[in-house]
């Protein structure tokens, strides 16, 4: 059985918006980072939600007036899961396989966005 830690192998600066931040800048965000999604965090950095593509490039959203005037809070999914920082990489695939999602936010004690793991990661770790 591995112990190691999720705060070992996650990705320690990751890309989050807030619940304010609009959609051309989320889709710019997804873009620069290669990512699939976006976690939304509140004033105090705790994740609420998270947000792709298909949530921000929707008829909805396109047959609104000003469509670049939605925010995150408008389109974001609630978040799936999160795990604590001191969760084992065992603990953490588990909470994915469950949740079914190929990364999830690490938060602190306090439930501070801390990082984020990408699922490739550890199963390049323990398998």
């Amino acid at each position: 059985m591995n112990d190691n830690q999720v705060s070992d192998f996650m990705n320690h600066e990751p890309v989050y918006c807030n619940r304010t931040t609009r959609i051309a800048e989320i889709k710019y965000l997804l873009n620069k980072y290669n990512l699939e999604e976006l976690i939304v965090v509140d004033e105090e950095r705790h994740p609420i939600g998270v947000v792709n593509f298909a949530d921000v490039d929707n008829e909805e959203i396109e047959s609104m007036d000003i469509p670049s005037d939605v925010s995150a809070i408008e389109c974001m999914r609630q978040i799936p899961a999160v795990v604590m920082n001191n969760s084992t990489l065992e603990e953490t695939l588990n909470v994915m396989r469950t949740n079914q999602t190929t990364s999830i936010a690490v938060v602190d004690a306090n439930g501070h966005l801390e990082g984020v793991i990408e699922k490739d990661i550890i199963t390049k770790i323990i398998m």
